[in-house]
């Protein structure tokens, strides 16, 4: 894969704040399986410096990274149930932020770094949003429906959240206003999507869809509108994510954690030993 203009765009950008700059994101977090069961890596923005955080014989997966790059939200089931967790992105033991009530999953920063979003089935089997505070406390239940749900993300204001949804045995993107509003679709479910990303100017959302075959990578608006392809090679591209720096997402395609740009379709290749589920702090949020 060659390295394309815009992305060695992006890493002169990087190379040209000091370590210290809390403007832009220093880090990746990513899941792998290089080690035998899924782990919590790091790497740098340009794909170096990659080192795992978790140690554990049982999957620990969907890293989301604090907006200060210092703290690692993720989902594991090594206490036989799967729970949040949290961990310092310089390492150490995690802490455990959920107790025993359901499954839970899919954790996500929100509101720059003051709460958690994450899905539970704690009150219903096929899954709810639920917002808390960092260390597990305040937690408030955010929607009611017969939904199954996964993958949130939330705006920056705290008002809409966008997640993946399965209805009629297809998936879907779904917004929902927040607390309680009504869910509502916005991707046709006559193919499967999922994945949403927002973009830190809250203007984009980025999903993969296989509504032309294979999963690729589309962006529309928040409201389901003007749909557009943005990757071209159809296999298997998922879970975009924005890191810094105009028209770029980090995708997985098969074990390789990828930088694309948007308006042209060129890639960098960051890594490539089992690794998927890149992100990174969002770029606006709040410090």
């Amino acid at each position: 894969m060659k390295r394309a203009p815009i992305a060695t765009a992006f890493l002169m950008l990087l190379s040209g704040c000091s370590h210290e700059d809390p403007a832009l994101p220093r880090l990746i977090a990513f899941q792998s399986s290089r080690d035998g069961n899924f782990e919590i890596y790091v790497m740098d923005m340009d794909g170096t410096g990659q080192r795992r955080i978790t140690n554990s014989p049982s999957n620990d997966i969907s890293p989301s990274l604090s907006p200060d790059d210092t703290t690692i939200l993720f989902a594991s089931d090594r206490s036989g149930n799967w729970e949040i967790y949290s961990v310092r992105t310089r390492g150490g033991e995690p802490g455990v932020l959920t107790g025993g009530q359901g499954a839970n999953s899919a954790p996500c920063w929100a509101m720059g770094g003051r709460k958690v979003l994450f899905v539970s089935t704690r009150d219903a089997i096929n899954g709810e949003l639920y917002l808390m505070n960092p260390d597990g406390s305040g937690v408030e239940r955010l929607t009611r429906d017969s939904l199954v749900k996964d993958t949130p993300v939330m705006a920056n204001d705290g008002h809409t959240a966008l997640m993946t949804v399965t209805e009629h045995g297809r998936r879907a993107i779904a917004s929902v206003a927040l607390p309680g509003g009504e869910v509502r679709i916005l991707t046709s479910l006559e193919h499967n999507s999922m994945d949403p990303a927002l973009s830190p100017d809250g203007a984009t959302v980025a999903f993969a869809s296989n509504q032309e075959g294979r999963f690729r990578i589309f962006t529309m608006t928040p409201d389901g509108q003007n749909i557009r392809r943005v990757s071209t090679i159809a296999d298997d591209n998922v879970q975009p994510w924005w890191p810094p720096g105009e028209g770029l997402l980090l995708i997985a395609r098969h074990g390789r954690i990828i930088l694309l740009s948007v308006a042209d379709a060129n890639e960098t290749l960051l890594s490539f030993k089992g690794d998927s589920a890149p992100r990174c702090a969002t770029p606006s949020s709040p410090r």
